[in-house]
């Protein structure tokens, strides 16, 4: 085949990739956002919502959110809410565009280092088809799994570009490693996963650059391979730091598991049976789950088995090296970059995930496409037995994902899947009662909120939203009894404070009510709706003053508010400060074009500073928005208005009735 030949088909294997892409995931655009991580990210964060700003663009750099730090996948939410507000399937085609994308890149990177296209494609259909990395493409807040992916196979091609150059001692080869280092930093921006990049580029080193000389296992301890490594600082130098800024953000959000809780012993446990659970499902890809919970206690005869199978893999990579170097690169690469999540520094409490194999199951798709293409090579008959078993499987994990995808459409086929394939899962149950709740099935999301605290009480967050459904069930003292269990097991827990003093408040326990909303704005104090619903409770306590101060707050925290600035307008009315409370409802009538009563406390205002063609204009608003939307109860009241504006007399309040 001659140069322009194999252009053209690396050009019709692209468009191939693209479409059956596209073609399989075409269902996403119509999924929702799910409510497992996707309201930190989007759906319930101010930040993101708000788009592309600077503000928004410091927070990003600055701020250890969800117990994270990657700064690039923020942005890209926020360019998202720009360009498409919270319509969830555009945000889920972004997802699915960035995968696209990666999976083209995957095999341009291929068929650049092996010269080999129709190997190369075939690893990056089964990376595009994959049911496993259904996770990280249908779920919104898995933004940083294909982002990450994006720029580190962009900075595998440089990398590339840079051997190649540095080859023929063209001057161009440092300016493509600079390249590198600049893609990598964006990827560990975009997800910290990426750190071990630099030992996949020396594992390239070995095959198929062949900077080494293959002699075996020992080609890693030679002195031309120490000097690659060294070549690589500026990498290695930026992984570093990224663990450090990782471990140091993941330790504050108190997503860290300290070994008084999960020794040792049953992390590496762990961490043999999910390599060899992750093998078995690249394999056989059933029962998937977006959660699968962590035991403490392992079966030995699964661990056995998964040391067995394990050691014997190695040993053949390792024996068969200097033939085969493709199978201990694509085994090493798969063993390695799934270090950083495979559990000894354990964060969280699954065992393990599907989305976890984004990136490592490059190096399976590498030895297993390589080995097979290398069994068949002296065989025609094999070679097209091998071409017709590699298009099926395409073919089956095609349909595998498309099934998957259905899961993911919505929270409630989510976590519903997750209880059918798994057992004990305390997150699943928690979840698919928040789902049940937001559905309107209080009954139901009742009794799944129980079987989470059952499996887990000392979950703060499953007593927490127990407490809540209690108390949306009328069973207060029950509430009250869960919400202080969420606070004896974590002191530090926000939203509990929060609501016990709500509970209070119903009961018009103002002082506990007070002290509660006093502690929670203590632990969280940059929580503008923590700070207006303080200001709710100290209105109904008669502490206006107090409240002012919250309202302020919450406004300043988040200037969008209009329902903090109408209850600030309201109070600075009844207090007798007209200007500024002028100020905070024409604010909030332009923040919410229908919000009838903000329009009448602004008219009944602007009467009180002698401005009675102004206030009969926004009255006639008011009533066209309370006749349009409500509240009606406000029509008669703004009728009455409207007369005393046409006689140039104010709507007079009684002095300091702040709940009017």
């Amino acid at each position: 085949m001659d140069l322009g030949d194999r252009k053209k088909t690396r050009w019709l294997i692209c468009l191939a990739l693209a479409l059956v892409t596209i073609a399989v995931y075409w269902r996403v655009g119509g999924f929702d956002f799910v409510n497992y991580d996707d309201p930190d990210y989007v759906s319930e964060n101010d930040v993101v919502k708000a788009g592309l700003t600077l503000h928004g663009i410091a927070w990003a750099f600055t701020h250890f959110h969800a117990g994270n730090w990657h700064p690039l996948t923020w942005i890209s939410h926020m360019l998202d809410c720009q360009l498409f507000g919270m319509h969830a399937g555009a945000h889920h085609w972004v997802n699915v565009a960035f995968h696209m994308a990666n999976a083209i890149l995957l095999f341009l990177l291929l068929s650049r280092l092996t010269g080999a296209q129709w190997r190369s494609a075939i690893a990056a259909a089964l990376f595009a088809l994959h049911p496993l990395h259904v996770e990280s493409v249908a779920w919104i807040a898995e933004r940083k799994d294909v982002l990450s992916a994006f720029f580190g196979l962009l900075a595998l091609l440089a990398y590339a570009r840079y051997v190649a150059e540095s080859k023929i001692k063209n001057q161009k080869s440092k300016m493509w490693l600079i390249w590198t280092v600049v893609l990598f930093a964006s990827g560990l921006m975009a997800k910290p996963m990426l750190v071990t990049l630099p030992f996949v580029m020396l594992l390239l080193d070995v095959w198929p650059l062949q900077r080494v000389e293959n002699s075996g296992w020992r080609s890693f301890f030679t002195k031309p391979f120490g000097k690659l490594a060294f070549e690589k600082w500026p990498l290695f130098l930026l992984a570093a730091a990224s663990c450090v800024v990782t471990f140091f953000a993941q330790k504050t959000g108190g997503a860290v598991v300290g070994m008084e809780h999960l020794p040792f012993g049953a992390r590496v446990a762990n961490a043999v049976t999910a390599y060899f659970d992750y093998v078995l499902k690249a394999f056989w890809p059933v029962h998937l789950a977006v959660f699968y919970p962590l035991s403490h206690e392992q079966s030995m005869g699964h661990l056995a088995l998964a040391v067995v199978c394990l050691a014997v893999i190695s040993i053949a990579a390792i024996a068969v090296m200097k033939r085969w170097p493709f199978l201990l690169v694509g085994w090493l690469w798969f063993l390695g970059t799934l270090v950083p999540v495979i559990g000894l520094v354990q964060v969280g409490s699954q065992a393990m995930a599907d989305r976890y194999t984004y990136i490592p199951f490059i190096g399976l798709f590498i030895a297993v496409v390589w080995g097979i293409s290398e069994c068949v090579r002296f065989s025609k008959g094999a070679r097209t037995l091998a071409a017709a078993s590699a298009v099926a499987v395409v073919v089956i994990c095609a349909a595998l994902t498309i099934s998957q995808l259905r899961y993911w459409r919505n929270s409630l086929a989510l976590f519903t899947r997750a209880l059918e394939v798994t057992r004990g899962n305390a997150p699943a149950n928690n979840n698919l009662g928040t789902a049940l709740a937001a559905a309107g099935e209080k009954g139901e999301a009742l009794a799944y909120y129980q079987k989470a605290v059952d499996i887990d009480p000392n979950n703060a967050h499953y007593q927490n939203n127990l407490a809540t459904a209690l108390a949306r069930a009328d069973q207060p003292e029950e509430a009250i009894q869960h919400y202080l269990a969420a606070e004896r097991i974590d002191p530090h827990f926000a939203a509990v404070y929060s609501n016990l003093g709500q509970m209070f408040s119903a009961q018009r326990q103002f002082d506990a009510a007070v002290t509660n909303f006093n502690e929670a704005i203590r632990l969280d104090p940059h929580d503008a709706n923590l700070r207006f619903n303080a200001g709710l409770v100290l209105v109904k306590a008669g502490r206006t003053n107090d409240a002012v101060t919250q309202f302020t707050e919450a406004v300043r925290l988040k200037p969008s508010f209009a329902e903090a600035r109408f209850q600030l307008g309201r109070l600075l009315f009844f207090q007798g400060q007209f200007p500024a409370a002028i100020e905070q409802l024409t604010e909030a009538a332009k923040l919410r074009p229908d919000y009838a009563l903000a329009q009448f406390y602004l008219s009944a205002a602007l009467a009180q500073t002698g401005h009675f063609d102004e206030a009969t204009s926004i009255g006639n608003e008011a009533l066209a928005s309370a006749q349009r939307s409500g509240p009606t109860s406000l029509i008669p009241r703004l009728q009455e208005a409207l007369e005393f504006y046409k006689a140039h007399r104010p709507l007079l309040q009684k002095p300091g009735d702040a709940n009017q």
